[in-house]
């Protein structure tokens, strides 16, 4: 469920979205989804068994008649006349075999059909003799005669990979376009031309070329797979890297926030006013953040928080009761915010201000797994841990980082010890259950999920996640009715919305019904982005390919880090190039369906 020692749990949710096809794929993968499955086992078969492009047959020649030997008489007048003039063409043929690239157009457009074709052939072939030794300029020479006898698109195709070989990629973009107007399934043009694209970084272009290949091939065509995979690696790590680069920190959804708080007890406690003095302004300062985050006023808590840094600044901390929890709970933002470099020092601050301060490693630990240094996780939590051996979030957290690394026996005692000691903390409950769902036993974590309703009966996540375990089980009528129990407990909670719809999606086929669910999910948070990602996939498979590109865009701009946005623009961009594929060869999908494909 989780794939994140941090616990963003809202993140929990992923593995709904496995049944709709968003968990991390290869390109291949992708690539497949936005057409049925019939229909890209038939684009191939359709392109092979439709072709006209067979050789040309070659003239026969026929041979003059000897000097002082008659001719045999034509049966008729119009044989005759056929026979003279095949004569005088034949005449021409044999006086130009040896230099038809001497040939003025005059004497080309007084050729007959046949004889150009020979003419052309006979060039195209010499042409390929230079090409083979490697001599590319006289090739290009002799490809481009050869078109002057007949528009053929293996002439432009070849002349492409002369170009090519001499890194005129621009060239090879022309030629190869020109092949494809005359032949617009020729797959090796549309390689050619596609990895001209890529050579000149006009990625979007190249991966469009490269996914056409593929599916007239029925994706048979290894260079092509691995050369499109190749090609979306790279757009979409450049764009994410440049959209990263310059956008401003920014929180994510509240949906998100708000599961990333519930993997601690609470985000800081109180500063008390003792002996009738007043609390500092920076102190009165924190216990509002703190009030603003109870409210999921995440804006005005941050603008809270920041106004006690500045109060602890002015007065060197000096009577202010909560300074370590001040700078941890901005650190926490920036966290949040993905601006890691501020984080970072704002949860240094707090532990030099009190170096026992738990929350600070933990959130510390939270930012080293979003680097993916688990060696620093584990050094912060084994701090944590001499900082307060009974600390139930520690255990908690720490069990986290075991799920991660799949260590589940490990994770299942951390949860179990985080829940002994502290008994009001949910968490470590629900990921107990989840970790024995997830190593087959059913029983024991239908008894834990049990046991936590019992003692939770209006945790509105509890049921949404139970919704969860129940339906990677199969079990989705048990699932729709914890999920429904969820929205009836907390109607402003979007999560169990788009697990109701995904559930309801994949076993009645009810896109109505699901589409309703997850407009109300957006409804009561718009930034959610499960439900987004989750729309578009409905939308993606109900075929509504402008709406769910969309979406897809949504969920770009939505994506927190840019792993995520990397996963967001790859399904953005091969859905995009499915359905350009789908506008600008109809024909090839409306007969295959016309034949029952």
């Amino acid at each position: 469920m989780t794939d994140n020692a941090g616990d963003k749990a809202v993140q929990k949710s992923a593995s709904m979205l496995e049944k709709l096809n968003l968990n991390e794929r290869s390109w291949k993968f992708y690539a497949a989804a936005s057409i049925p499955p019939a229909l890209v086992a038939g684009l191939a078969l359709w392109y092979y068994s439709s072709r006209s492009s067979e050789p040309t047959k070659k003239d026969d020649k026929k041979k003059r008649p000897r000097k002082g030997k008659k001719a045999k008489k034509s049966k008729s007048a119009d044989d005759s006349t056929e026979e003279k003039s095949a004569a005088a063409s034949t005449a021409s043929l044999d006086a130009n075999l040896e230099a038809p690239e001497s040939m003025t157009d005059a004497q080309i457009d007084a050729l007959n059909q046949e004889a150009q074709a020979e003419l052309a052939q006979s060039l195209k072939s010499r042409g390929n003799k230079f090409f083979q030794a490697k001599r590319y300029e006289k090739a290009i020479e002799l490809y481009t005669q050869a078109l002057r006898f007949a528009k053929d698109p293996v002439f432009y195709s070849n002349r492409a990979a002369c170009y090519a070989a001499s890194s005129d990629h621009e060239k090879v973009i022309q030629d190869c376009t020109s092949a494809l107007e005359l032949e617009s399934r020729y797959v090796k043009a549309l390689i050619r031309r596609a990895q001209a694209f890529e050579s000149t970084e006009k990625f979007r272009d190249s991966l469009y070329d490269f996914t056409t290949a593929c599916i007239l091939e029925d994706f048979g065509n290894n260079l092509a797979a691995t050369s499109a995979e190749r090609v979306l690696k790279k757009l979409a790590e450049a764009e994410a890297h440049e959209r990263v680069e310059k956008r401003s920190p920014r929180l994510p959804s509240k949906s998100f926030i708000s599961g990333y708080l519930n993997s601690f007890r609470n985000s800081g406690e109180e500063a008390v006013a003792t002996d009738g003095d007043d609390l500092s302004e920076a102190d009165a300062l924190f216990n509002e953040a703190l009030s603003f985050t109870a409210l999921q006023e995440y804006s005005q808590a941050i603008d809270s928080v920041e106004k006690a840094v500045a109060a602890v600044e002015k007065t060197d901390g000096s009577g202010v009761q909560r300074v370590a929890d001040i700078y941890s709970l901005r650190g926490m933002f920036n966290f949040l915010k993905s601006n890691l470099d501020q984080a970072l020092e704002d949860l240094n601050k707090a532990l030099d201000v009190e170096p026992s301060h738990v929350r600070s490693y933990l959130r510390k630990a939270n930012l080293f797994t979003e680097k993916k240094d688990l060696e620093e996780v584990s050094s912060l939590l084994d701090q944590a841990h001499k900082a307060d051996a009974e600390n139930a979030e520690t255990f908690f957290q720490q069990g986290q980082v075991h799920f991660l690394k799949q260590e589940f026996e490990a994770a299942s005692n951390d949860y179990k010890r985080a829940a002994e000691l502290d008994p009001d903390f949910v968490y470590p409950r629900i990921q107990l259950g989840v970790v024995q769902f997830k190593v087959g036993k059913i029983e024991e974590a239908m008894a834990t999920f049990d046991e936590a309703m019992k003692k939770f009966p209006t945790r509105s996540d509890l049921y949404n996640y139970y919704g969860e375990v129940l339906a990677e089980q199969g079990g989705y009528d048990s699932a729709i009715g914890a999920f429904e129990k969820a929205i009836e407990l907390d109607s402003s909670n979007p999560l169990p919305y788009v697990n109701q719809a995904i559930s309801l999606f994949q076993t009645s086929g009810q896109p109505d019904r699901a589409l309703t669910l997850i407009r109300e999910a957006l409804k009561v948070d718009p930034e959610c982005e499960l439900a987004v990602a989750a729309l578009s996939q409905i939308y993606l498979q109900m075929g509504m390919f402008e709406e769910s590109l969309a979406m897809l865009r949504r969920a770009v701009d939505l994506a927190k880090s840019e792993e995520e946005m990397i996963s967001a623009i790859t399904f953005r961009e091969t859905t995009a190039a499915q359905f350009r594929f789908m506008k600008e060869h109809p024909e090839l999908l409306s007969k295959m369906m016309g034949g029952g494909m």
